[in-house]
């Protein structure tokens, strides 16, 4: 990988459908360049899809929102439903200071506090009043007071408000929406006795809430044990996650999460067995059987992690400046220039970069 003045934003893994942005819908075994998009440009980039052969990213600069890959149901925005395998921008959005992307639909968030929505609509996801049409285009979602952050999973959407509250809508089958029910909602509502929350994140059917005490909420799918409260019984309101005090960042993958204390140590749980929990003393042979955690467990060698992703089974972080790779590698993901997993972490070529990405549901990693 090139050192960050090479100035590019670079991805690899997956490419089907054009999500890594370098004109081509060919898998990348290692680092290279999204066409016309510069790092120093770049304030935020996210990944959605499905799975590797739906994936789509949108990349926030000060100016605009660009988005590319997969477009079958209008994700990114540009009024078509034509696959892009180079960056386009996103018209209607101004001063946006926040994006989200989900399986196959996005959110914006602007400065005033109002939320975006397009692409696929089938349970809802876009939040206004309708199901089972798509939009192309941004709209504004109704109904909603200020709100600070958003976050997108498979078939469902979220948003923080100001005031520490988080409202859901979309797909509620797995308890994703935490409105103590598994109904679908078409328009927002309240999550169920979250109050002082000061970050959100989705993974694919489940969700995570940081509170001001530093603790963490999740609620949802709960198979692998990715709420991570010592079982794996879904919920449909939120539930704590056991043992986490200091927290500071959180991270969800597709079916794993991550979080980083104030401290710098980093705690993960949910799905394990492509390794993306990084455990120091799991069995590291290429079909070793691996134990999904219930709860949070420490990772020593991720400690000092300063940007972490979490893909859809593999992982992604700045650890001391280098880019640091581990998991699952069908499709290249890790960057490595091959497809052997990865049981340990690796570290690629090159610094300066300041922050990673991975889609939640595939395979393509991005560094910016």
């Amino acid at each position: 990988m090139a050192d960050a003045q090479a100035e590019a934003v670079v991805s690899w893994g997956a490419g089907d459908t054009g999500q890594l942005g370098d004109g081509t819908t060919e898998d990348r075994y290692g680092p290279g360049p999204v066409t016309s998009l510069l790092w120093g440009d770049v304030d935020q980039l996210v990944a959605g899809g499905v799975s590797s052969v739906s994936g789509f990213a949108l990349a926030r600069t000060d100016t605009t929102v660009q988005a590319w890959g997969d477009n079958v149901s209008g994700q990114l925005g540009n009024g078509g439903t034509e696959d892009r395998t180079v960056p386009v921008t996103v018209p209607r959005l101004t001063n946006v200071k926040d994006i989200a992307a989900g399986g196959m639909h996005a959110l914006a968030l602007d400065t005033s506090g109002q939320v975006y929505s397009w692409g696929e609509n089938a349970h809802g996801q876009l939040g206004n009043n309708r199901t089972g049409d798509h939009r192309t285009v941004p709209d504004r979602v109704q109904g909603l007071p200020k709100i600070k952050q958003i976050a997108a999973g498979s078939d469902f959407s979220l948003a923080l408000l100001e005031s520490g509250k988080v409202y859901a809508w979309g797909r509620g089958i797995h308890g994703q929406l935490g409105t103590g029910s598994r109904a679908t909602s078409s328009v927002p509502r309240q999550v169920t006795g979250l109050e002082n929350i000061v970050a959100i994140e989705a993974g694919a059917f489940h969700a995570l809430a940081l509170t001001a005490d530093d603790t963490v909420k999740s609620w949802g799918y709960n198979l692998y044990g990715q709420l991570g409260n010592s079982s794996t019984k879904s919920s449909t309101v939120p539930v704590d996650v056991d043992w986490l005090e200091g927290v500071q960042t959180i991270v969800a993958g597709a079916h794993h999460n991550y979080a980083v204390t104030s401290d710098g140590n980093v705690y993960a749980w949910g799905n394990n067995q492509y390794g993306q929990l990084l455990e120091g003393d799991e069995a590291f042979a290429d079909h070793a059987a691996r134990t999904n955690r219930t709860a949070p467990v420490e990772i020593p060698l991720l400690k000092g992690a300063r940007s972490l992703a979490a893909g859809g089974r593999h992982g992604v972080a700045i650890i001391d400046g280098s880019i640091h790779t581990w998991g699952d590698n069908t499709e290249g993901q890790l960057g490595t220039g091959h497809t052997n997993a990865g049981f340990q972490k690796v570290a690629l070529p090159g610094t300066g970069y300041k922050a990673v990405a991975a889609s939640r549901f595939g395979n393509t990693t991005y560094v910016y």
